[in-house]
């Protein structure tokens, strides 16, 4: 079938077609340094040990799914052995033990493991049964196209049979036996898969959701309680001091005004009114002014940003650099597309919100990226005031108003007015008492309860900013809600894998019986964001894609750039050689490995004696020329737990899923064998065919042991 690749699914610019001994596509990817989201509660791929076999069941699906074959053989493997037996748990270990292998690795062992599942359990015609035998006769198919006399009417109604599966199965079967199936039988199934692959591989509404996966499991906001200044003693004793002076003068005066005691009298009112007036107005004042100078310390440019340094209590300088990184980013993500200085604008704002969040989030066992969303809301707030010119808006709201300047002023004029009669009643002593004391009494009580008043209107503030931030979390987790799971990203994955192989192969107008092999193997692309669960492989935005399709004349290797989260490849490029140009292929490691000495089960380090601290792997396809073809792998920098994951497991699940663990099989014998390894790859082929006793399947006339039942997990 011939795919239809428009210009919206497929883009390619700057082909690069070289002649086969001038071959060169070095590439330093992996240097990746985006965003990294690791889902450590997710429990799809935790298991115990003590589980029973459903649970058991339904972790090693999902490392299958997931993209894991050999962990999900291990389990599936384990609890076949064990007796726990059903048609279902078979067709998922026939399709982990294919899944990601070739023919060429399809060794004696291996099919003698396939075929005691067959033999060791009786079945009952179900859904799994159906796909079971499916797969069955697919390899009954391949080989007799090995041995050069497919049955034609065999291939016919097997397709019927797989066309009448579940979406599901069908899916599945297409994706884990992608390397087993060749020639003319995979040309004849991708007839039958093409279709549902360009109708699938969006699906469900993955341009819509598949970003949610990078993002990180959100960190709720916290309340920042405002920690009021201690009280200034000098002010206190002032205004001890003055009060002191005030009730001595006004005892004075009610003893000494003489004839006139009304107008002492009076006088007295006159300064305690105009005293109250001015210092509560003033006390207004003081607190507006107070928090002007705090808000234009939050959002005035700064001409430095505070530094990545840990400020001490058990906060680790890692934290403050990831902190401050990511602040750093999102505002540079938020920049409006309009003229002016944005980044000298904001960087007050930018300053004052990383001490902020260090100052609430140091000592909180949160992860930086956790509070990433909380970044963004900040900044795109910014951004918006900045695009409407009201960043500095904020300052309106303390501007003292003309009225409480007026009352101040006015209380002072009545102050001074009831000093004025407390004179002309002839109480000097007093009037002096009472204006000394009063005044520093007022200062001292002005600046005291300005002081609480300023701590109260950053507290309300801070209580307001608390419940916008708690809505936007809000919005934020429902937003997540839809996230998909780590088998959907795996699954679209492979969907454009099978998409961009089936490309190559329109492009370079061959067919699948023009194979004798084919490898995909990807890495992330530089500044991609990645994500992955515990215990699970990492996924990654933006991929670089290699594909090799072995033919009988050489090597045709195509690249390109795919686009994970629009599902869109670009910028292709052709590379070709022969078999005798290619010289060696391996995988690099940069890194330390120690001996094991009994700390750590061989088991738990993938059955070594050695553990590893390893910072990088790259695999390397060397040709005679001198130039390479590099692909680096994850080193899961800021994406595992040391506590709970094994560095060795971890190589291992990167080897596996990257494809280079295909690749390396297939390309050192390629290496190693140079032109006669299509002759090689055949005999080995041939001598799988011969070993592959077909007669076998009449076991499944038989019938199904009842206490284990035919479709206990889904």
């Amino acid at each position: 079938m011939t795919w239809n690749l428009g210009p919206d699914e497929y883009q390619y610019m700057a082909n690069q077609n070289v002649a086969s001994d001038e071959a060169h596509v070095e590439q330093q990817i992996g240097a990746v340094f985006g965003d990294a989201a690791f889902h450590r509660y997710e429990s799809v791929y935790n298991i115990n040990q003590s589980a029973p076999p459903h649970e058991l069941h339904r972790v090693a699906v999902n490392h299958l799914d997931g993209g894991d074959p050999r962990h999900a053989e291990e389990i599936l493997r384990s609890l076949l052995r064990d007796g726990h037996i059903t048609t279902q748990r078979v067709y998922y270990y026939v399709l982990a033990v294919l899944s990601d292998r070739s023919l060429d690795e399809i060794d004696g062992e291996i099919a003698g493991s396939i075929k005691r599942a067959y033999l060791n359990f009786n079945v009952q015609p179900d859904e799994w049964y159906t796909a079971l035998e499916v797969v069955w006769r697919l390899l009954q198919c391949m080989g007799q196209q090995i041995d050069g006399h497919l049955d034609q009417h065999l291939m016919d109604g097997t397709l019927t049979e797989f066309a009448a599966l579940p979406p599901r199965r069908q899916s599945e079967i297409t994706r884990h036996l992608d390397r087993i199936l060749n020639g003319l039988v995979q040309n004849r199934l991708a007839e039958t898969g093409a279709r549902w692959v360009i109708a699938e591989r969006m699906e469900p509404r993955r341009v819509e959701r598949a970003w949610k996966f990078f993002q990180p499991d959100p960190a709720q906001p916290r309340r920042g309680e405002v920690r009021s200044d201690s009280v200034d003693t000098a002010q206190l004793r002032r205004a001890g001091l003055g009060g002191l002076a005030f009730a001595i003068g006004l005892i004075t005066s009610l003893t000494t005004s003489g004839s006139r005691p009304f107008l002492a009298i009076l006088g007295v009112l006159l300064l305690g009114a105009g005293g109250y007036l001015t210092m509560r107005n003033s006390v207004d004042r003081a607190a507006r002014a107070a928090r002007l100078v705090a808000k234009d310390r939050e959002h005035m440019p700064v001409a430095a940003q505070p530094r990545p340094v840990s400020p001490g209590h058990w906060v680790s300088t890692r934290f403050v650099e990831e902190l401050y990184s990511i602040v750093d980013r999102r505002f540079q993500e938020a920049r409006p597309h309009v003229a002016g200085n944005w980044q000298q604008d904001n960087s007050g704002v930018r300053a004052y919100l990383k001490v902020r969040l260090l100052n609430l989030y140091g000592n909180a066992e949160v992860p930086a990226p956790a509070i990433s969303w909380l970044v963004k809301w900040h900044a795109d707030r910014a951004a918006e005031k900045w695009r409407a010119g009201s960043l500095l808006d904020y300052r309106a709201a303390y501007v003292v108003s003309t009225r409480v300047t007026a009352l101040a002023v006015l209380g002072g004029v009545v102050a001074a007015t009831g000093l004025a009669m407390l004179l002309g009643a002839g109480a000097a002593v007093a009037a002096v008492l009472l204006g000394a004391g009063g005044f520093h009494m007022g200062k001292g009580l002005i600046d005291l309860l300005a002081q609480r008043r300023t701590t109260a209107m950053a507290q309300a503030e801070a209580d307001s900013l608390y419940e916008e931030e708690l809505h936007a979390y809000e919005h934020w987790v429902a937003l997540l809600a839809d996230r998909p799971t780590d088998a959907e990203m795996a699954r679209w994955l492979a969907m454009d894998k099978a998409f961009l192989k089936a490309a190559a192969l329109n492009r370079l107008r061959l067919a699948n019986n023009d194979l004798v092999d084919h490898i995909v193997m990807t890495e992330g692309a530089p500044g991609a964001m990645r994500a992955r669960v515990l215990h699970g492989p990492p996924r990654y935005s933006t991929y670089v894609v290699y594909i090799f399709l072995l033919t009988k004349s050489g090597v045709r290797q195509i690249t390109v750039d795919l686009d994970f989260l629009q599902g869109k490849a670009r910028n292709e490029r052709r590379n070709s050689f022969r078999y005798e140009a290619l010289a060696s292929a391996s995988v690099n490691e940069k890194g330390v490995r120690v001996a094991n000495h009994g700390n750590v089960p061989p088991a738990a380090i993938g059955g070594t004696l050695e553990n590893e601290h390893l910072r990088t792997r790259s695999f390397r396809l060397t040709l005679v020329s001198g130039e390479n073809i590099a692909v680096l792998m994850e080193n899961f920098r800021n994406l595992s737990d040391a506590q709970l994951e094994d560095e060795a497991e971890l190589a291992r699940l990167a080897l596996q899923t990257s494809g280079v663990a295909s690749a390396l099989h297939v390309l050192e014998a390629v290496a190693a064998e140079g032109p006669d390894w299509i002759v090689q790859a055949n005999e080995r082929r041939r001598r799988w065919s011969s070993n592959w006793d077909t007669t076998e399947t009449d076991l499944f006339a038989l019938t199904t042991d009842p206490t284990h039942g035919g479709n206990d997990i889904r």
